[in-house]
């Protein structure tokens, strides 16, 4: 028997609620040869406690020790002679236990999206806010946590479906034991670990030979008495869902290496490319999303797991809404009034009220980022969109309250690689249009305009696409903006067909600081690619070499002597920005 001060690590106790594919889980440990099943101990415990009627109970209450202490000390947490122990429970199990096993074993939780859990379990018995085991889940993890001090795992059902393989290693890995490919499949039929109960649960289990999707049923009406249990069931379960583990295959990546090594003579720099080629930073899993409700106009900081908008929000179904990128350096916004100001101007143009002064809004985003302990490599997206719809449809007078804000600030330094490496371009069909189409010079949540130029860069093995304007003169990229050095002058296309680009007029300003000639007119694709550099500007980014453009190798393919003299120009221009502290001038 385990002592008081003792923790079993290979203790696993699943705590579930029904129809949650315990039963498939508990097969899955089943196929380890280091591991002995116990399909729920407590069974008989949790009926003698609370009276429930079963079909099946004086069987289980003959067949199975009364006393959920002692199933904790003669069965779970006595000698044995495998290595781990996987006992599932259900969550409503527990009542009555000593807090002795939160104590000394570990502790897994099984979650399914509520409405199918209340579909599946219904067909069987009627079902009940206890009977799917919400809020038990939901006082087991706040016990487990004050308990033992660190989350327990929280595994999602449907991941098991999805992805078996990657939710069973993350899951594995959380246990501290390897991971078994037998896990991931069993022969079909009754099992010699099933329960006593298995004839009236067990029976689609019985029919499966791994982690597969039920097959599809009739869709029936939601009575009102389900729609409120289901209500009911939502907040619990999203609090649980923030803390489920991530299949290992799932979790977000930085964006892939490029596959051309660096030129000889190159210093060695990280590999990957394009224009928002970033350095990946766990820090972003638990970061907290700002976001201006606009119906209550109440500013909240949430985790981002939970950082929802409506569907009937204006962005969501027409891209109605406008937003920024700006870059967070030694805890101020670089460049904040140029950049409030293209914001406020386009939102002017599509006569969208923020509702905020441009200060109010600069602070809404220091909250948000020193919520964060952010300092210095951090790239904020700031997103207006005109507000909650009543219904889909796109006339603006049918918006309830003001526009809604969001505030992502994450940590996401810019790779180096880029910068020195360079970047290749490939000259898109679609074409900027003039402004009585739709100005090109807003910074619109609508963007398949450049998002068609990037699939086709994307289809060519390139990392931007260059686009043209109407009369066929380059014009910008779809991410960043252009520009090309012939003879040692700076030249850059008109502004009429691209976004009005911060960093763009930036670097038109620090050629003037660094006595570079330049000058903003048409020109064609015959010569960009006699150039001598070419770069591209943008706010995450900065300025970054462009080595090669619709497979012409522009000057010799690397760096330019301009573009590196542009970078360093910039880093002070940005130092000089930020020196004059937070705050726009009143």
């Amino acid at each position: 028997m385990a002592s008081e001060s003792r923790i079993d690590p290979f203790c696993i106790n699943m705590w579930s609620g029904p129809r949650c594919m315990s039963t498939s889980l508990m097969y899955s440990f089943a196929q380890r040869e280091d591991t002995q099943v116990l399909d729920e101990p407590l069974y008989a415990h949790f009926l003698r406690v609370t009276g429930e009627s079963r079909p099946y109970r004086d069987e289980v209450l003959a067949a199975q020790e009364n006393f959920g202490d002692e199933v904790v000390d003669g069965l779970l947490l006595a000698p044995r002679t495998k290595k781990v122990l996987y006992a599932k429970h259900m969550a409503k199990q527990r009542v009555g236990l000593s807090p002795k096993l939160l104590k000394q074993a570990k502790h897994v939780l099984l979650i399914r999206n509520p409405a199918d859990l209340i579909r599946s379990f219904g067909e069987v018995l009627e079902v009940t806010l206890s009977e799917t085991c919400f809020p038990q889940l939901a006082a087991l993890y706040s016990e487990l946590r004050t308990a033992g001090g660190s989350a327990p795992a929280v595994v999602i059902s449907e991941d098991l479906q999805v992805n078996p393989e990657g939710t069973l290693k993350a899951l594995c890995s959380h246990l501290e034991i390897d991971f078994d490919p037998h896990m991931l499949q069993w022969e079909a039929g009754p099992r010699p670990e099933d329960g006593l109960w298995a004839p009236w649960w067990y029976k689609s289990t019985h029919t499966a030979t791994g982690f597969s999707k039920p097959p599809e049923k009739e869709s029936k009406p939601w009575t009102s008495g389900l729609l409120e249990l289901l209500e009911e069931c939502m907040p619990f379960y999203t609090l649980l869902r923030r803390h489920a583990l991530t299949p290992v295959d799932c979790i977000p990546q930085s964006l892939p290496a490029a596959p051309a090594a660096p030129a000889a003579g190159e210093p060695a720099v990280a590999k990957s490319h394009g224009t928002h080629a970033y350095v990946a930073d766990k820090r972003n899993q638990t970061i907290l999303i700002g976001m201006r409700d606009g119906v209550t106009e109440e500013f909240r900081l949430v985790p981002r797991q939970e950082a929802k908008v409506s569907v009937f929000d204006s962005g969501y179904i027409l891209g109605d809404g406008m937003w920024e990128g700006m870059r967070l350096v030694d805890g101020v916004l670089a460049f904040q009034e140029p950049h409030m100001d293209r914001l406020y101007e386009n939102s002017k143009a599509v006569d969208m009220d923020i509702g905020l002064t441009k200060n109010e809004l600069l602070d809404l985003i220091y909250q948000t980022t020193d919520a964060n302990n952010m300092l210095d490599g951090v790239h904020i997206r700031l997103m207006v969109t005109r507000g909650l719809k009543p219904t889909p449809y796109q006339n603006p007078n049918t918006t309830i309250g003001k526009p809604i804000v969001v505030i992502i600030a994450e940590h996401k330094a810019a790779s180096s690689g880029p910068k020195i490496n360079g970047i290749t371009l490939f000259t898109c069909h679609v074409r900027r249009g003039p402004p009585d189409v739709q100005d090109p010079s807003w910074n619109s949540h609508s963007k398949l305009n450049c998002i068609a130029a990037c699939i086709q860069a994307n289809k060519a093995g390139t990392d931007e696409a260059l686009m043209l304007d109407p009369q066929g003169f380059v014009a910008t990229c779809n991410s960043v903006n252009f520009f090309c050095v012939r003879k040692g002058v700076v030249w850059a296309p008109r502004p009429q067909y691209q976004m009005a680009g911060i960093t763009r007029s930036n670097i038109l300003r620090c050629c003037e600081l660094g006595g570079i000639p330049y000058k903003e007119h048409d020109f064609y694709l015959t010569q960009v690619y006699s150039a001598d550099e070419s770069f591209v500007t943008g706010t995450f980014g900065g300025v970054t070499p462009v080595r090669e453009i619709d497979g012409r190798v522009i000057g010799d393919g690397k760096r330019g002597p301009i573009c590196e003299k542009l970078q360093l120009l910039y880093i002070d221009l940005v130092k000089r920005d930020i020196s004059a502290g937070r705050g726009m001038p009143k």
